[in-house]
């Protein structure tokens, strides 16, 4: 599952991240201020408010990490992380982790993950 948090930027940069979890041949999750946004589906959001999932993987891009949505992935197999903020709680929960900018590691991973 790859969840989508606000710091993204904004609801044109979530089929970036769409392509991403086509390519992994999964399925998106929400925070609760992006489906707040309407930038994804109410019924996508992960966390206290919305579902609690169990994914093999969970991939969080932009994602802060606060409790109200770790608590919905807390089951997850392994958390991965990529935000540009080095001190962003998520990283708390990440087994594996990236500080960068999502927009340019993201295309380029699915881009990877397409030619093989």
């Amino acid at each position: 599952v790859v969840g989508v948090g606000m710091g993204v930027g904004g609801a044109a940069s979530v089929p970036a991240v769409a392509a991403l979890a086509a390519a992994l041949g999964g399925a998106l999750a929400a925070t609760r201020r992006v489906a707040d946004s309407g930038w994804l589906p109410r019924g996508l959001q992960v966390g206290l408010t919305g579902k609690a999932i169990a994914p093999a993987v969970y991939l969080a891009i932009g994602v802060r990490g606060l409790p109200y949505h770790t608590v919905g992935v807390r089951r997850a197999g392994t958390i991965i992380a990529i935000n540009k903020d080095e001190r962003a709680p998520i990283f708390q929960q990440a087994r594996y982790g990236v500080v960068g900018d999502w927009a340019q590691i993201v295309p380029a991973l699915t881009a990877a993950l397409q030619t093989e």
